[in-house]
């Protein structure tokens, strides 16, 4: 047994603990527990200091200032900072403990370094920033893995508006969702709501541009109005790119009491560029747009649509009961189309097209008349052993060589293809395309 290891009920002691600094004093202030480690920080044995008192200590310059005469007067717990003989600075903690007659019997103290102290203030600091970090690495994994009920994000683009829908659910601000029609914004909304606090309250959306001005308000605003329906939960304003001036005058006086609602607004236009026209109310627009999600057409999106035909397919194959696939031909000219309806048109070119084929694939005979190719468009490739970027490659080249067929300049078939004219030419090099002695190539 340790040689000033007393039993448990004796005046003096040291108590067999060994990471923690406590020192038990009496009302008259003398020390009469203390643990191993109380006497490391004071540059003295523990059992030096048995039996001392914290006044003489003080005295002596063992620490100052003593914390039992301040509780004692005091009567409840202190915490203050100390100073030791050695140089160093503790956070010691005072506690009282009452007799019968609520006077203070004796004085529980327990400290800290200073030093050791910030040193768990920079682990939990840098804790916290590192559950900040796996906190967004799992909403970035969550925009990449899970399944958000038919919204395709394999793309880039895509990926990065489904991050930003996901970090939106965290907030009751309101919101703009915009990008052409069928690109997905309904089923982005739909996502908020579903990740948000209000998910288990009503989801109201709204197509304003069917709302006649003259019943405007009393849609919005009387008994079994879109407002009261939507009350505690989301309100999906779709199309307000279509409301009239003075519709949105309307609105954004009722936009102006405080409700209890989420508000998301859906455009397929660019409503600042409707604003900067004079076409949208400035404050309006400053009032729904305080967070902005843009969603790209499919055709910047390749990735989404190769998914989007596949997901498809499946979906058919499941409802008329017989599996069907895409020829190579057939697959790799529709990811050259253009598909301005963007996912409808897509699922109503498959759906068709599925139907009208008599075989397990779908040819380009199979295709709608409008969207089969000429003969000296068909790109004519095997995708056994292609990768998607390497397919996509090969067709960009024979979209770029049909162009260079039918246009003259690069300024038309840039604006035929939906990019930049530097970019066609960019593009015309990489693939050692010829471009000719006209003014613009």
């Amino acid at each position: 047994m340790h040689r000033h290891l007393l039993v448990p009920d004796s005046k003096e002691e040291v108590m067999a603990m060994h990471d923690e600094d406590i020192i038990v004093t009496n009302r008259e202030g003398r020390i009469i527990k203390v643990t191993e480690m109380s006497g490391l920080h004071y540059g003295v044995e523990p059992a030096a200091l048995l039996g001392r008192s914290i006044y003489e200590l003080e005295r002596e310059g063992v620490f100052t200032p003593a914390v039992t005469p301040q509780v004692i007067e005091r009567k409840k717990k202190l915490v203050l900072v100390q100073e030791t003989a050695t140089g160093k600075k503790m956070l010691i903690t005072g506690m009282p403990v009452f007799d019968e007659q609520r006077e203070v019997e004796y004085v529980i103290s327990y400290s800290y370094e200073v030093s050791e102290l910030m040193i768990m203030k920079e682990y939990l600091e840098s804790l916290e920033t590192e559950m900040d970090r796996v906190k967004g690495e799992l909403a970035y994994l969550r925009g990449r893995d899970v399944p958000v009920e038919g919204f395709i994000a394999q793309s880039a683009q895509s990926e990065r508006a489904l991050r930003s829908a996901l970090k939106m659910a965290e907030y009751d601000a309101p919101l703009v969702i915009e990008g052409p029609r069928g690109t997905g914004k309904s089923l982005i909304a739909k996502l908020i709501h579903q990740h948000s606090e209000r998910r288990e309250e009503a989801f109201i959306e709204v197509d304003c541009g069917a709302i006649p001005d003259t019943i405007f308000v009393e849609s919005f605003n009387e008994a079994g109005g879109y407002f009261s329906l939507a009350a505690g939960g989301t309100l999906v304003l779709n199309e307000i790119d279509r409301l009239s001036c003075r519709a949105q005058s309307m609105l954004e006086k009722l936009l102006a009491e405080k409700r209890d609602i989420r508000l998301i607004a859906i455009s397929e236009t660019s409503l600042e560029a409707h604003m900067q026209a004079g076409a949208f109310r400035e404050a309006l627009f400053y009032l729904l747009n305080i967070s902005h999600i843009e969603l790209a057409g499919l055709r910047g999106r390749p990735e989404d649509l190769e998914a989007f035909l596949s997901q498809v397919l499946e979906e058919l194959g499941r409802k008329y009961g017989t599996r069907k696939k895409l020829a190579d031909a057939a697959y790799v000219h529709l990811l050259q189309l253009e598909w301005k309806g963007n996912f409808r048109e897509v699922r109503n070119v498959l759906e068709r097209s599925y139907l009208e084929s008599e075989y397990a694939d779908i040819r380009l005979e199979d295709l709608p008349a409008s969207y089969r190719p000429a003969q000296d468009e068909q790109v004519g490739i095997e995708l056994e052993g292609r990768t998607l970027p390497h397919l996509l490659d090969v067709v960009e080249k024979k979209v770029l060589e049909n162009a260079k067929k039918r246009y003259r300049t690069t300024t038309e078939i840039a604006e035929r293809l939906g990019i930049s004219q530097p970019s066609v030419v960019r593009k015309l090099k990489k693939h050692a395309i010829a471009t000719g002695r006209d003014e613009d190539l």
